[in-house]
């Protein structure tokens, strides 16, 4: 909310090191706005059984505002990179708590730019009704074995979605570990 130059703007920290914008106008109440507390570390979207050779990622859809809101777990436009060895039976929980459908699809990365039809990297890596997507607060579950090696983006394929953003990387790899990073010079919410 924006006021008349007559209003004066201040900034406090507050004491539990959270950040408030107090706003003073003539004869009116005082107002604070708390900044949203910070975004678990990428870490804490995966899970890992590697003697079964298993992950579990989670997908949040709308997480943070970051990118409007066009996002999966606060990251968008690549910045977050998830890795997992050729073979691991991954299983995607995906859940939408943004404000408009949204869906996920694993496909090539030399294809993620394509403005609709998608082809599908791996067998069922998709969510259900990937091009009209979920409403707000479904949660779906999908698995698939990423069983070739290569780079891939998990995207959101409702329509333009994945232009505004809407798209973080699946590295396979030829053994290791399973991991997630952000590559720090992409967009973060």
């Amino acid at each position: 909310m924006f006021f008349a130059t007559s209003r004066a703007i201040s900034w406090a920290a507050v004491a539990s090191g959270v950040m408030a914008l107090v706003v003073r106008t003539a004869g009116a109440p005082v107002q604070a706005v708390q900044a949203a507390p910070p975004a678990p570390p990428p870490s804490h979207w995966l899970s890992t059984d590697t003697k079964a050779h298993m992950a579990a990622l989670t997908l949040i859809a709308g997480y943070t505002n970051a990118l409007e809101g066009f996002n999966f777990d606060g990251y968008g436009k690549g910045a977050m990179i998830v890795s997992i060895p050729s073979g691991y039976r991954v299983t995607i929980v995906y859940q939408n708590r943004g404000e408009y459908p949204h869906s996920v699809l694993v496909t090539p990365y030399a294809k993620k730019d394509l403005r609709e039809g998608w082809p599908i990297a791996f067998r069922r890596a998709v969510s259900t009704d990937p091009a009209n997507g979920a409403a707000q607060g479904a949660t779906q579950r999908f698995s698939f074995v990423a069983d070739k090696v290569g780079a891939y983006a998990i995207i959101c394929a409702v329509s333009g979605h994945e232009q505004l953003g809407m798209w973080d990387v699946l590295r396979v790899t030829r053994g290791g570990t399973p991991t997630v990073a952000v590559y720090k010079g992409r967009s973060r919410g």
